[in-house]
Order: structure tokens, then C-alpha cells, then sequence
């Protein structure tokens, strides 16, 4: 679970810390709007009234898109490089179907996302390997 790190004096910036530490350890949006963090601070109300007067918040959830590839559906390849950690790149020349690398910002990277093959999980790049291939993405090699 995600701490704060901040001093007990609360400015309106901690505040909106707090509300977004709560956000990512799954409070319920619902009932967010009476939190200790929102509910303390008039100019974090303001800052995110708009949010809970329609009722919603911005997606914080990376949609995966799907894709055909040789007749099967699999995930489509991400469209942006994560800025920091691993990604993995579907290798169907590679006896496990995938490779696993790091942005390191070099001319690789971008080159494995021009070519589409950068997933965010080794199962997703297996899975889109051996649809390239023909092979039945489900089945087990």
C-alpha cells in the first residue's frame, strides 16, 4: 500500500497527494468527494469539482486495444515506449517467442515500436509472435 512521505502540515498540493495516494490504493470513487483529503481543503474542492460534478474521473486504466494478425486476435502493440523499466518485444526467431529489454532511449527502442512489436508483458508478446507465425496464440509450444 502507498504511504505518504510528506510532513503533517498539509498544504492544498499534500491534500491532492493524499487524494491521489487514496485513488491509487483503490478508494471508492463514489465516495472520494467526502474523503479526509478533499473534504479538508476548499481549494482542492475547487481544483476537482468539475471531476465529481459529472460524475467521473479521467481514465487512469491504459486501455489495450486487440488486433488481427494472420486470422488470430491478439493484443495490439503499445504506440508509446514506457518512459522508465521493462518492456518486451515479440520475437517469433526467439525460442521463447519474446525478448525482454529496458527504454534505454536508443535507436533499438524506437525501432522496435516503429515495427509494432512492444508489449507491456511477456504473455502479450509471446501470444503476438505466434500469431505472426500462424500458430494459434492459445495453444502451448
Amino acid at each position: 500500500m502507498l504511504q505518504p512521505i510528506y510532513p503533517p502540515q498539509k498544504n492544498a498540493l499534500h491534500q491532492y497527494a493524499e487524494f491521489l495516494l487514496e485513488l491509487a490504493n483503490g478508494a471508492d470513487i463514489e465516495n472520494l468527494h467526502s474523503s479526509s483529503a478533499v473534504g479538508k481543503s476548499p481549494d482542492l474542492k475547487v481544483l476537482l469539482g468539475g471531476l465529481f460534478n459529472e460524475g467521473t474521473l479521467p481514465k487512469l486504466v491504459h486501455k489495450q486495444e486487440f488486433k488481427k494478425v494472420n486470422g488470430f486476435e491478439v493484443k495490439a502493440p503499445e504506440t508509446s515506449l514506457p518512459s522508465k523499466g521493462k518492456y518486451y518485444v515479440a520475437r517469433p526467431d526467439l525460442p521463447k517467442k519474446y525478448l525482454q529489454t529496458a527504454n534505454c532511449q536508443e535507436v533499438t527502442d524506437e525501432h522496435y515500436l516503429k515495427m509494432g512489436l512492444v508489449f507491456l508483458n511477456p504473455d502479450d508478446a509471446i501470444a503476438y509472435a505466434k500469431a505472426m507465425c500462424g500458430i494459434d496464440p492459445t495453444t502451448r509450444i
